[in-house]
């Protein structure tokens, strides 16, 4: 009987990276949080950019905030260069109706999977909008005050 052993297995083409996880870019920049009567989605000013290492790369884009409404719903997307609905739904996001007014603040976390074909740098953007009154995305506080932890925003390349 023959016993074949390998201690590792590569591909002709070069290393091997398909699933692994490439990069890790977050959103780190305390900012104060986003405050509007908007009825359209509009940039929230919370982004994250990465630039892929292979056109092939998928990005997941991760995002959990604490978000309050004043009056009725509130819907939250990612858009790709600010130009792009990630969700393909201008209308409600990919949160659809959350935040149904209250009182409290409440946690709400949206991810999606990306392909953008590109090794040039990447943008991706929080749009967020009301169905009336006003969407506060970031934080609870008194003035504006900003909430470094009130906003969780990342992006992930993973080789394919």
């Amino acid at each position: 009987m023959s016993t074949l052993r390998v201690d590792s297995i590569q591909d002709t083409a070069g290393v091997d990276n398909q699933g692994k996880i490439i990069q890790v870019v977050h959103f780190d920049t305390p900012t104060v949080r986003f405050q509007a009567a908007v009825s359209t989605m509009t940039d929230t000013g919370f982004s994250v950019s990465i630039t892929p290492k292979f056109a092939n790369s998928k990005i997941k884009i991760d995002f959990c905030a604490t978000v309050l409404s004043s009056a009725h719903y509130v819907a939250l997307d990612i858009y790709r260069d600010g130009t792009t609905s990630l969700s393909g739904d201008t209308a409600n996001g990919l949160t659809g109706s959350v935040c149904y007014y209250t009182t409290y603040w409440q946690n709400v976390s949206m991810f999606i999977v990306d392909s953008p074909n590109t090794t040039s740098a990447v943008t991706y953007n929080i749009f967020a909008k009301t169905y009336s009154g006003t969407v506060t995305v970031g934080g609870a506080g008194v003035g504006g005050t900003i909430y470094p932890n009130g906003v969780l925003l990342s992006a992930t390349e993973i080789a394919q």
